[in-house]
């Protein structure tokens, strides 16, 4: 699938770029959908392109997010996004050139961002020149982290009324922190990457080029505020970690009190029990015609006590 954002301001889709004609096509973005190396040939045979940061995206080097040359300027973004419930991620390609803006994404990404900011992309058909459309990429990038990381807040903050107001917590919950939490922890990698493509933007050529600086700058304190609130958000897990443990330790120690208590109410008389079914001849007691109702109430006695004492240390 590909859109195509005309300079008329008209949108287009089509299946294959055998539908296209590139001495037609006067475009301000084209965006590729579950590409293929067929439609990647037919850019670099008909715009130059260069496709270097798309073969080595996964490695580290600071060529797999930024590259330059003279003719165009890649970029390499990784996306968090829902799926299935849980967040997961996709790369994102840029590439802008004196052609225009080319855009390759999975096409349940594009979903999901369709979903989410319809009127935002409204927004990007009344734009007139390549400089504001990648302004609106960048400032979109750093508005979108933060509505996914206040999405995150807002799920955890849920959690937290359920385990801290509600006084409840079960397995689900635990499981819930520790996804969360492996979330927070993604979207903060993520972010970490997206802001370092950022920086390599404002010291290269085409930054200087395009006149973005002192916006990629902007954007980059919106990034800064939004890593602040992840961290938030780890320290809100932690809390919750924390608060379930100790709700889990007094439980244990409240299970350790009853058992002590039942422990010592059973014991004593057991020991009296114990003492006379010894069997030695010279033993007062069992000649005596009241030994037996004695030893009873001796043995009750030995229960009750121990009982009556820890219910006023309020263990009981």
């Amino acid at each position: 699938m590909i859109e195509i954002l005309l300079k008329n301001k008209k949108f287009h889709k089509v299946q294959s770029v055998d539908e296209l004609s590139p001495s037609n096509l006067d475009f301000h973005v084209l965006q590729f959908l579950d590409y293929s190396d067929s439609e990647i040939n037919w850019l670099e045979k008909n715009y130059g392109l260069d496709f270097s940061i798309m073969k080595h995206f996964e490695d580290i080097e600071i060529s797999s997010h930024f590259l330059e040359n003279e003719n165009q300027a890649a970029f390499h973004f990784s996306f968090p996004f829902y799926e299935e419930k849980k967040i997961t991620e996709e790369p994102i390609f840029i590439i802008i050139s004196k052609s225009g803006l080319f855009l390759f994404s999975s096409s349940k990404l594009d979903n999901f961002l369709n979903k989410m900011y319809l009127n935002k992309f409204k927004f990007l058909r009344e734009l007139e020149e390549s400089k504001d459309i990648l302004e609106f990429q960048f400032s979109f990038i750093s508005d979108y982290f933060a509505d996914i990381t206040e999405n995150l807040a807002r799920k955890i903050k849920i959690l937290a009324n359920t385990i801290l107001i509600e006084k409840q917590f079960s397995n689900n919950e635990m499981d819930s922190i520790t996804d969360y939490n492996f979330s927070n922890m993604l979207v903060k990698e993520l972010l970490i990457e997206t802001t370092r493509v950022f920086r390599l933007y404002i010291k290269s050529n085409w930054a200087q080029k395009m006149g973005l600086k002192e916006n990629i700058k902007a954007d980059l304190n919106d990034l800064t505020v939004v890593s602040d609130y992840i961290q938030f958000n780890f320290d809100r897990l932690d809390d919750l970690k924390e608060n379930i443990s100790s709700k889990i330790d007094l439980e244990q120690n409240h299970i350790f009190k009853m058992l002590t208590v039942v422990t010592v109410c059973i014991s004593l008389p057991t020991f009296i029990a114990g003492v006379y079914g010894m069997n030695f001849e010279i033993m007062p007691e069992l000649k005596t015609s009241y030994g037996y109702p004695i030893a009873l109430i001796a043995m009750l006695c030995s229960a009750i006590l121990p009982f009556i004492y820890f219910k006023r240390k309020k263990w009981l």
